[in-house]
């Protein structure tokens, strides 16, 4: 499983997507992830449950994290390279006290 989790005060933008030929990645989803927040992607490396059986996994997620989670389960079991991007965002918030960058 990945586990992508933002410390206090940052940000980033996490994307799935797929290598469909060389050096061209092609985004299907991302999502933000802010302020302690805690992604749980779960990869599936071995055998994929059966929908219905992905569907009972992920019930207890949020609309977002659904939506997220079922973009992913897509994006592996396509016949292409599955990936996983992060795109760090500068919290504003630094530059608007005053703080030196990654203070």
């Amino acid at each position: 499983q990945l586990i992508a989790e933002a410390r206090r005060f940052s940000s980033f933008l996490l994307v799935t997507g797929s290598i469909t030929a060389s050096q061209i990645f092609e985004p299907n989803d991302a999502i933000i992830v802010q302020n302690n927040d805690e992604v749980i992607l779960p990869l599936i490396l071995g055998t994929f449950p059966l929908s219905d059986e992905f569907d009972d996994l992920i019930s207890s997620l949020s609309p977002e994290q659904q939506r997220f989670a079922r973009s992913a389960r897509d994006a592996q079991t396509e016949s292409c390279l599955f990936c996983v991007g992060f795109v760090e965002i500068r919290p504003q918030i630094e530059e608007l006290l005053g703080l030196p960058a990654n203070s």
